[in-house]
């Protein structure tokens, strides 16, 4: 069935077309082969256009007509099935150009004007009784002079709505573990890898999208599934950095960045553990906690602490300490206060909580013990004055409760096993230009049963002689030398003052020590 041929004008048209039926349906236009035989297979069926020399070849057109008072008629195109081997593709390729852009493929669903528009459905059928369903594969080609083509999953803009959704999800199963769903951008042999980028929606006039990545919730045993944020390894260079913040404010406040460990009801909880990357040849990575600057007021506070305890049972203790060293010093642990330029530097308080039953806690400062060499050193520095006073230095005890009495202070060396025990000095320092200060050393008052004792005792001596007590006022150079003031107090309205009493002590088998009262030389 051939139309009409033309060397000078466009060839005949040829068209099929069924009967009208001006009452009822118009009739149908069937093109098919005819069944095989025994063997072989039926005849194909072939739409096309022709081929051209200098033009473009002919559309083909497959569509249903308008429909003024109904719906548009269905187009389906499917392959026919069979009872051995795999079955017929279908397949859908558009033209290819050996200079210019190969051809487009465009599916489109129906417009609704008054409504909603037509869902575009792509799925692959449902298994049999054996076997899996059918994959999907949404990729562009392969380049080999340039970039791939880019993939496109997205949502259409909405001027009066919210803009759809977009959902990736993989199916649910019940043997074995849920299947994977992997994202991962492009690897390149000679420059940086591609990136993968998440970003929420923007709120032009309220807030952005949020993005939440969580683990779904556990069955009725098991554990939730782990949430790992982690950069990849390397060969030569240094690993990928991670960072977690909130964006900055510019008429507002930087948003809260929160790490948690949830909660049970079972055993201890997690923990949270926050470590610095190891090296085997140079020294580990540095932790570094910082608050926010506060560029015309204060800085931010760094509050770490324990939560309270339960109804039995302590809050958990806070341990800040270096770690330990095989064949080096261990490292150091510092507290202190920032430098002020205008103001005066921060304090520092170190405080054991009070409490309601038995004897509060302890707060013990020690220095290094050491098994060869002299034990570390502590020191206690007042803070410089460059221009006045240094600071003072208070030790004492609180104050006494409705009974008891104030707790003691303690000022002692060591025992010694071989050698002599440590000194202990009470001084002032010297002046260069005014005198060197006092050194009061004195029992407090009270109001009940004698005063208590002051107590100068030397040490004693098993095998020589005792220590020596000595009294001695200060070098005048240029002037008198000091006064020594041996005094008992004045005596009240009733009773006598203190006696002196200046004595040696006794002997059992030698002479008692001789008082000597002398002027000097």
């Amino acid at each position: 069935l051939n139309a009409g041929r033309s060397t000078v004008m466009t060839g005949g048209k040829m068209s099929i077309m069924s009967g009208e039926g001006t009452a009822t349906s118009s009739g149908h236009v069937t093109i098919l082969s005819s069944n095989s035989g025994a063997s072989g297979t039926s005849g194909k069926l072939v739409f096309s256009s022709g081929i051209t020399t200098s033009g473009n070849s002919g559309s083909v057109y497959i569509g249903t007509g308008a429909a003024t008072a109904g719906a548009a008629g269905s187009v389906v195109v499917s392959v026919g099935s069979g009872t051995s081997g795999s079955q017929g593709v279908m397949k859908l390729s558009s033209g290819r150009s050996s200079v210019a852009t190969g051809g487009l493929i465009s599916v489109a669903s129906g417009e609704g004007t008054a409504t909603s528009s037509g869902s575009i459905l792509i799925t692959s059928s449902n298994v049999g009784a054996s076997g899996g369903s059918g994959k999907l594969v949404f990729s562009s080609g392969t380049a080999v002079g340039g970039n791939s083509g880019a993939l496109c999953l997205s949502s259409g803009s909405s001027t009066a709505g919210s803009g759809g959704a977009v959902l990736v999800t993989v199916g649910s199963g019940t043997s074995g573990s849920g299947g994977i769903m992997s994202v991962a951008s492009s690897r390149s042999t000679v420059h940086s890898g591609g990136a993968v980028q998440i970003l929420s929606g923007e709120g032009t006039a309220t807030s952005s999208g949020r993005i939440s990545l969580f683990t779904s919730n556990s069955g009725t045993s098991g554990g939730s599934g782990l949430l790992v944020f982690s950069s990849g390894s390397t060969c030569a260079g240094n690993s990928g950095g991670m960072s977690v913040g909130s964006g900055i404010a510019t008429g507002g406040r930087g948003g809260a960045v929160c790490i948690t460990s949830g909660s049970g009801t079972s055993g201890a909880s997690s923990c949270i553990l926050v470590s610095a990357g190891r090296s085997v040849g140079m020294t580990g990575g540095a932790i570094t906690y910082m608050t926010g600057e506060g560029t015309a007021t204060s800085s931010g506070m760094v509050s770490i602490s324990t939560a309270n305890g339960g109804t039995a049972g302590p809050s958990g203790r806070l341990v800040f300490s270096s770690g330990s060293a095989k064949s080096g010093n261990s490292g150091c642990v510092s507290f202190g206060s920032g430098i002020s330029t205008v103001g005066r530097g921060g304090s520092v308080q170190i405080s054991v909580g009070s409490g309601t039953s038995g004897a509060s806690g302890q707060l013990c400062v020690a220095a290094g013990r050491s098994t060869l060499m002299t034990g570390g050193k502590l020191t206690m520095t007042s803070g410089e004055g460059t221009t006045t006073s240094s600071g003072c230095i208070q030790i004492i005890s609180a104050n006494v409760g409705d009974v008891g009495s104030s707790g003691r202070l303690v000022f002692s060396s060591g025992s010694a096993l071989a050698g002599n025990s440590g000194k202990v000095w009470l001084g002032s320092g010297a002046a260069s230009v005014g005198s060197g200060g006092c050194v009061s050393i004195s029992v407090g008052s009270g109001t009940s049963a004698s005063g208590k004792s002051l107590s100068i005792i030397a040490g004693r001596s098993t095998v020589a002689t005792g220590g020596l007590i000595s009294i001695s006022n200060g070098e005048g150079t240029a002037t008198s030398s000091g006064t020594i003031i041996l005094t008992s107090s004045n005596a009240g309205i009733a009773g006598s003052s203190g006696a002196l009493r200046f004595s040696s002590g006794s002997a059992l088998t030698g002479n008692s020590g001789g008082m000597v009262l002398a002027t000097g030389a």
